[in-house]
C-alpha cells in the first residue's frame, strides 16, 4: 500500500543537463503532498554530493530514500572496483567513475552519513522504501487510503 507516486522523473546522465536531482528534489520538498522522496544516482559524476549537503543543512528535511547503481562496475572505471580485476561498461552510457568520490560506494556512505535511508543493496531497496513509508504511516505523516484501480494501458489488455 501507498498513497500512490506523485512523480517520477529520469534524469540522463547528459553533459549539459536541463535539470538536476537538486531541482526536483527541492520541488518535492515544497510540495506539501509529498511526504518523502526517492532517489536513484549511478556511478559517475557529483550530483548526489549536493544533496548530502542539502539534506545536512536542512534544506531537505522529509525522508529520502536513496541509492546508487554501479555498486558491482569493475576496475578503474567506477565503483565495485573489488568485485573484477578488469574495467566492465554499466549502464546505456557505460558511465565510469572519474575518481573514487565518483563511485557508488562512496556516493552511497555519503548519502548515509548526511541521513538519507540509503539500504545495503539494491536488493534492499524495495524494503527500505517500504520501511521508510510504514515509519511515516505509524507517526501520522501520511494516512493509509484506499487502493485505486491502476488505469488500463495498453499492454494490460483487459
Amino acid at each position: 500500500h501507498t498513497n500512490g507516486v506523485y512523480e517520477g522523473i529520469a534524469i540522463g546522465g547528459d553533459r549539459y543537463p536541463g535539470s538536476t536531482f537538486w531541482d526536483h528534489l527541492l520541488r518535492y520538498q515544497n510540495n506539501p503532498h509529498v511526504k518523502m522522496m526517492v532517489l536513484l544516482g549511478e556511478v559517475g559524476g557529483t550530483e548526489e554530493y549536493r544533496i548530502c549537503e542539502a539534506i545536512r543543512e536542512g534544506k531537505l528535511s522529509k525522508p529520502i530514500v536513496a541509492w546508487c547503481i554501479g555498486t558491482c562496475k569493475g576496475g578503474r572505471g567506477g565503483g565495485g572496483a573489488h568485485h573484477f580485476n578488469h574495467s566492465v561498461s554499466f549502464g546505456h552510457a557505460g558511465s565510469s567513475a572519474n575518481s573514487d568520490a565518483e563511485t557508488s560506494e562512496a556516493k552511497n556512505s555519503a548519502l548515509r552519513a548526511a541521513g538519507a535511508v540509503v539500504p545495503s543493496s539494491f536488493n534492499e531497496l524495495p524494503a527500505a522504501i517500504a520501511g521508510t513509508y510504514a515509519r511515516l504511516l505509524q507517526g501520522g505523516t501520511v494516512t493509509q487510503g484506499p487502493e485505486v484501480e491502476r488505469p488500463t494501458v495498453p499492454m494490460d489488455f483487459k
